[in-house]
């Protein structure tokens, strides 16, 4: 599949999401930007949120900078992720990631990649770049930063049980 868009389809019409999930992998894991740009329709949309901070791209010229930059740091900080299918149909497959940079693997996330023809159309991703359990203090430190009213009410409703 390399060098051509990574869709396979199933015999019931359904996307092959294990091997979109492996080219999308190797593309990611080896910073492969111009086969990862090929992927998207010209009038594609991205909506890419990462730790919180949301950007959507609407169509290849604005998609082409926001992913340059994103290969560039890939590949400056040795990022390795594993894409995991999650469920697939005829126009779309969703995959969860984990991994991180320079061998760490604090990172996941969620993407949602919906297609027209052999062409992404709609590219969701949700990225998380620091996780940690849920007890350690820097992970509730930082829902106490961005979300007090809510870290407050589990802490109390937990301190009830």
């Amino acid at each position: 599949m390399t060098g051509t868009t990574p869709l396979a389809r199933r015999t019931d019409g359904t996307l092959d999401a294990a091997a979109f999930a492996a080219e999308a992998e190797r593309m990611t894991n080896q910073a492969l930007l111009e086969e990862w740009l090929a992927l998207y329709h010209p009038d594609a949309v991205a909506d890419w949120v990462v730790d919180g901070a949301a950007q959507r791209y609407a169509g290849i010229d604005a998609i082409r900078p926001a992913a340059t930059v994103l290969a560039e740091v890939w590949r400056a900080c040795r990022l390795r992720v594993r894409k995991i299918p999650q469920c697939a149909d005829a126009t779309t497959v969703v995959l969860t990631w984990e991994g991180g940079f320079r061998g760490r693997a604090n990172q996941l996330g969620t993407e949602i990649w919906t297609f027209r023809g052999d062409r992404v159309a709609r590219h969701q991703m949700y990225g998380y770049l620091d996780v940690r359990p849920r007890s350690s203090l820097w992970a509730r430190t930082r829902v106490l930063l961005t979300d007090p009213r809510t870290a407050v009410g589990v802490l109390t409703r937990e301190a009830r049980r």
